[in-house]
C-alpha cells in the first residue's frame, strides 16, 4: 500500500514538473515571437500592427476569430478595412438579414435609418451594437458586399417578415407575415421581463404559420426564407452545433462564385475560424476557407483577437455587462502565453514558430485546446483590457 502511494506521489511530481517545463517552453517561444502595437486615433501603430497588416494584404482571405460584445474587436476589423479594400465581408448572421441591413444603410436617409434602428435594432444580432453597426456602415461605404452565413436569429423573424410583408404578392401571406412580426415582438418583450418565457420562433404557433405559408403559392425567394426559418428552428431546438456549422459552410459555398478570386474578410467567433480542427472539435468554416485557398495554391490568414480582462456586453439591451472570465476554457488554455501580458499595449504573437516546433517534435503541447489554437491560427492578438459595447443610437 505504501509503495502504491509513493508511486502516485512520484507520478504527480513528475507530471507537474513535465507540465511546468512544457509551459515554460511555450512561454519562452511566444515571448521570442511577440510584437506590440497601440491604438492611435482611428488606427493602430507599432511593429505588431505592421506584421498583421502585411500578412492581411498578402492573403485573399482574412479571417478574424473573436470573443463577441466588446468595442475593441470591431475597431480592429474596421482598422483593417480602412487599410485594405475587401470585396466581401462574411459574418455570423443570416444572409437575408445581411442583405436587408446593407440595403437600409445604403438607401435610407439618416432620420429614417435612425428610426429603423430604434424599431428593429434588437433583431440585428451582434450588429445591434454601435461599433459593429459602424463597421457595417464603413464596409458599405467602401462598396464591400456584406454576406451572412448563419441561421436566422431567434428574433430575426420580425425583421425578415417585415420585409416580406412589403414585397409579397399574396394577400394571405401578407397577413401571416404581419402576425409573425407582431407576435415575435410581443414574445421578445415578455422574454426580456422573464427569461423563462419562450421566443416566438420556438413555439408551435410559429410552425403552424410556416405550414400555412408553405401551402400558398409564393415566390422562390419567400420559399427559400420559409425553408431557412424551418432549419433555424431545428437548429435551436436540437442545439446541434454540427447542424449549424453545416448550414454555415453550405451557405458559404452557395455564394462561392461571388467570393472566389476576390479579397474576402471574415469575422466570426473564435470557435469557428481555425484553419484546422475548430475549438468545438468540428471542422468549421475557417477550415473550409483554408482548404479552398490551398486548392488555389494560396493561403488564408487566420488571426484570433481576445481580451483577457475588462467587460463584455450582454446580448440583450438593458442587461448588465459581464466581466471577462479569466478561467474560461480558451483563456485558461492560453495561460502560458497570456501570463506575460502587462501594460496597455496590444500583443501580437506569431504562431508559425510554435507550429513548426510542434511538427518537429521539439515542442509538446498536452492541452488540446491550446494545441488547436496554435495550429489553427497564424497570429494571436491579446488585448490587456476590453470594454463592453453599447447598443447603437444614431444621432
Amino acid at each position: 500500500m505504501r509503495k502504491a502511494f509513493l508511486s502516485v506521489i512520484v507520478f504527480v511530481i513528475f507530471f507537474t514538473h513535465l507540465t511546468f517545463a512544457q509551459d515554460s517552453l511555450i512561454t519562452a517561444m511566444a515571448k521570442n515571437n511577440m510584437t506590440l502595437f497601440t491604438k492611435a486615433g482611428n488606427n493602430f501603430t507599432g511593429e505588431g500592427w505592421a506584421k498583421i497588416l502585411n500578412q492581411a494584404k498578402g492573403s485573399s482571405n482574412v479571417l478574424v476569430g473573436e470573443d463577441h460584445f466588446t468595442n475593441e474587436t470591431p475597431f480592429f476589423v474596421n482598422a483593417l478595412a480602412t487599410q485594405i479594400k475587401f470585396d466581401n465581408f462574411f459574418c455570423e448572421i443570416d444572409p437575408f438579414t445581411a442583405t436587408i441591413l446593407q440595403d437600409k444603410i445604403k438607401h435610407l436617409p439618416a432620420r429614417e435609418l435612425e428610426k429603423y434602428v430604434a424599431d428593429y435594432g434588437s433583431t440585428f444580432s451582434f450588429y445591434a451594437f454601435n461599433p459593429e453597426f459602424d463597421l457595417l456602415k464603413q464596409l458599405t461605404k467602401s462598396n464591400t458586399i456584406i454576406n451572412g452565413t448563419d441561421q436566422i436569429l431567434l428574433v430575426g423573424d420580425r425583421l425578415i417578415c417585415n420585409e416580406l410583408q412589403k414585397s409579397t404578392k399574396s394577400k394571405a401571406a401578407k397577413n401571416i407575415y404581419e402576425r409573425i412580426k407582431n407576435n415575435s415582438r410581443l414574445y421578445f418583450d415578455n422574454f426580456l421581463k422573464d427569461q423563462s418565457k419562450p421566443f416566438y420562433l420556438l413555439t408551435p404557433d410559429f410552425e403552424k404559420n410556416l405550414d400555412e405559408l408553405s401551402a400558398l403559392k409564393l415566390s422562390d425567394y419567400e420559399a427559400k426564407i420559409i425553408a431557412a426559418l424551418r432549419l433555424s428552428v431545428k437548429i435551436y431546438k436540437s442545439q446541434s452545433n454540427h447542424l449549424r456549422i453545416q448550414l454555415m459552410k453550405n451557405q458559404l459555398m452557395q455564394s462561392y462564385q461571388q467570393w472566389q478570386n476576390k479579397k474576402n474578410l471574415f469575422k466570426y467567433g473564435a470557435n469557428h475560424v481555425s484553419k484546422g480542427e475548430g475549438l468545438m472539435q468540428i471542422y468549421d468554416i475557417g477550415n473550409l476557407v483554408n482548404n479552398v485557398a490551398d486548392s488555389q495554391f494560396g493561403k488564408s490568414f487566420h488571426v484570433m483577437v481576445l481580451g483577457i480582462s475588462g467587460e463584455q456586453a450582454s446580448p440583450f439591451k438593458g442587461f448588465p455587462a459581464e466581466k471577462i472570465d479569466g478561467n474560461s476554457s480558451i483563456l485558461k488554455a492560453l495561460n502560458p502565453i497570456v501570463k506575460m501580458v502587462e501594460g496597455q499595449q496590444w500583443y501580437c504573437f506569431d504562431m508559425l514558430p510554435l507550429q513548426e516546433a510542434i511538427e518537429a517534435g521539439t515542442l509538446s503541447v498536452k492541452n488540446m485546446k491550446l494545441q488547436r489554437i496554435i495550429k489553427g491560427y497564424d497570429m494571436l492578438v491579446i488585448i490587456p483590457k476590453v470594454t463592453a459595447a453599447k447598443f447603437t443610437v444614431l444621432n
